[in-house]
């Protein structure tokens, strides 16, 4: 009987077989582990939209009642209506740094006049030559409300002058505030100061009494 020795073969040209069918989906994996700690908060962006004050005006009388801010009724600017022209009052609408500055005309007799910042005087200018002119220009740091206005000391130094040749006017802006606070309401028919009492300044006579 003859025996046939088989040898095992790789078949290299076979047909591919078909596709089988996909498997289950798997478990979730674990959760990674946390990121790293949060960054250092960065500093707050500028206000938006801006806080804006600014006004300018000037007077159309000559020598002004003393002890009583002076009126400046021709208005140049005061879109946000935050100065008064007739009490001329300016109210601030925000804690802020803020510029004022005067263009005073001198006629007739000396002139004494002051800047006010609630009822203190900030700002105190004598000019004993006339006909001229005498300007001024401070920077005050001003809470929401405060209140600011120019007057003069008595009826023999208010040489403040004003006619068809002479201008004097006062202005006032707000630099940039300390927050972004809503500012106050913009309308210019403000109320007059709760005092009626206004003084130079000197001694006592600096925080007059309340009616």
């Amino acid at each position: 009987m003859m025996l046939v020795k088989y040898h095992n073969f790789k078949c290299t040209d076979g047909a591919d077989g078909v596709h089988g069918m996909p498997g289950e989906k798997g478990d979730n994996g674990a959760k990674g582990d946390t990121g790293g700690d949060m960054g250092i908060m960065g500093p707050r962006g500028p206000c938006s939209p801006a806080i804006q004050s600014a006004f300018s005006a000037s007077t159309n009388q000559s020598f002004p009642r003393p002890n009583w801010p002076i009126s400046f009724p021709r208005v140049h600017i005061n879109k946000q209506g935050h100065f008064n022209p007739l009490m001329g009052i300016y109210t601030a609408p925000v804690n802020g740094t803020y510029v004022f500055c005067f263009h005073l005309a001198v006629a007739k007799k000396p002139l004494k006049v002051g800047l006010f910042h609630d009822f203190y005087p900030k700002v105190k200018v004598t000019e004993g030559t006339y006909p001229t002119t005498t300007s001024h220009k401070v920077v005050l740091h001003l809470a929401m409300g405060d209140e600011v206005w120019m007057q003069v000391k008595n009826n023999a130094t208010n040489g403040m002058y004003s006619d068809t040749e002479s201008t004097s006017t006062f202005s006032g802006f707000l630099l940039y505030p300390d927050s972004c606070e809503f500012p106050m309401n913009r309308s210019p028919f403000m109320p007059p100061p709760t005092r009626r009492t206004y003084s130079w300044g000197d001694d006592e006579e600096t925080t007059p009494s309340q009616n």
